[in-house]
């Protein structure tokens, strides 16, 4: 277990906000690494963390708050090798909340930086003491600092003369080393096998849905998913290539995604001397097969179903603009699957040119026949009836997922079936909780029966209210 390391200045305004400057140190591949930006607290472009060699760009500013250190795991260190230090950094800025003001006597930015490069790179084990985690400290017993290659002068190492690494020319040409490319591999898995085991197949026509995805699977045809939230889409497709043995990756469509963690980017070399290119997800599942799933399809931003639009039709292809151009052609054994819900809140009707990129169109249903194989409570069951019968009568807004109904179960059993009860509830509106709980209430006493349990009895009024107290 290592360690990163957090330091902030202040950088005066940037777009009329209050700015600062920020730091991140951590060791890897037994080397000192350091990330950098100035930033208002928003997210524009400009902001975004970069590499650098040279310390001579930092600012002479003194530093804010005693500098923080975070535990930076396996997967914080695999991110890091693809360039990407959003998680770390994101657990650094949270934990420098808990910092201690410095005093007038600080440090400036820069000195600190390379005061604590050297510590870092010497495996200084005082720097342990610097760990925070939310708002306390960790147990520091567990965090090894280990020192890095051969110990020398690092403060003279980071060397001045460097041009720092925005500066230096792309090369086009060269590819990621093979050790960054298994890295992420491993952020695009073939799914646990329990997801295989559990899920409960649906049938279409006489047709299971995986006897549908192996056939899309061969001809190259475009799955689409349609249905109320919780029916089941999503664990299908896992489900899928888990069974199968198949590479799988989920985009999750939301407003704050960003192309380059699909596609792909530049990243800094490891001698600071350029950069290289390194596939994201979606291109190392078209380069070398497996499952795609586009998750809430008609909430995926424009800036990523463009690039998609070429992949979905007859050409089965991408374009990777930001390098070079290069196109890749999908491989053929690459399933891809869109699944979405009907109008939730922030979706949009796809419209018809991409429908049609799509050639088997599924429509998930809550289906009884599989509920009452993973739910044991035909209590339950009835619960979930009459409220979606008042919800097809526009009586609720809140549709009576599968997925909800499991969790009542799950809940029961845990913890009671009044503590079920009020869980549920709590998952609708709160003019529409009234109504949701009286429903329940008239079933409670079956649902008990049907789970083996006995309901708590009160003697007195006063009983009842100690324990609800």
């Amino acid at each position: 277990m290592s360690i990163a390391l957090f330091i902030e200045s202040h950088a005066g305004e940037l777009e009329g906000l209050p700015a600062k400057t920020q730091s991140l140190l951590l060791g890897y591949n037994n080397d000192v690494v350091i990330y950098n930006r100035v930033s208002n607290g928003t997210k524009g472009k400009g902001q975004a963390w970069k590499r650098i060699t040279d310390t001579s760009t930092l600012p002479n500013e003194p530093i804010i708050n005693v500098p923080v250190g975070v535990i930076a795991t396996e997967r914080d260190l695999d991110l890091v090798g693809l360039g990407q230090v959003t998680g770390i950094t994101t657990k650094a800025i949270y934990a420098n909340e808990s910092a201690e003001p410095m005093p007038n006597t600080a440090h400036s930015h820069r000195e600190a930086v390379r005061v604590l490069a050297q510590r870092l790179y010497e495996g200084d084990p005082t720097l342990a003491e610097l760990v925070l985690d939310g708002r306390t400290s960790t147990g520091t017993a567990d965090i090894e600092i280990k020192p890095m290659g051969v110990i020398h002068n690092r403060a003279e190492s980071v060397q001045e003369q460097v041009e720092p690494i925005e500066q230096v020319e792309i090369e086009q040409t060269e590819q990621a080393p093979k050790e960054l490319a298994d890295m992420a591999l491993k952020l695009v898995t073939i799914p646990d096998a329990k997801y295989g085991e559990q899920y409960i197949n649906r049938r279409f026509d006489g047709n299971t849905d995986y006897e549908i995805f192996d056939s899309a699977l061969r001809n190259g045809v475009n799955v689409l998913l349609e249905g109320e939230a919780g029916a089941g889409k999503t664990m299908s497709v896992q489900g899928y290539a888990s069974k199968r043995k198949l590479k799988y990756f989920n985009i999750a469509s939301n407003q704050g995604i960003d192309p380059s963690q699909l596609f792909g980017r530049w990243i800094p070399r490891a001698d600071g001397n350029g950069y290289v290119w390194q596939d994201g997800a979606v291109t190392l599942l078209v380069r070398n097969g497996g499952v795609l799933l586009i998750n809430e399809i008609n909430f995926l931003p424009t800036r990523i179903s463009t690039v998609l639009f070429s992949l979905l039709d007859y050409r089965r292809e991408i374009q990777l603009l930001d390098n070079g151009g290069e196109v890749i052609k999908a491989h053929p054994d690459l399933l891809i699957v869109g699944d979405m819900n009907y109008g939730y809140k922030g979706t949009q009707e796809l419209n018809q040119a991409f429908a049609d990129r799509f050639g088997i169109k599924l429509e998930y249903p809550y289906d009884r026949s599989i509920e009452s194989k993973i739910i044991k409570s035909k209590s339950v069951l009835s619960l979930a009836d009459q409220l979606r019968e008042q919800y097809a009568n526009q009586q609720l807004s809140t549709p009576i997922s599968t997925r909800s109904l499991v969790s009542f179960v799950d809940n029961a059993n845990r913890f009671g079936v009044g503590f079920a009860i009020t869980s549920f509830v709590n998952g609708f509106h709160k003019e529409e909780r009234g109504g949701v709980r009286l429903a329940c209430e008239t079933h409670k006493h079956n649902i008990a029966e049907d789970l083996g349990q006995a309901l708590p009895t009160y003697e007195s009024h006063e009983d009842k209210a100690e324990v609800n107290g």
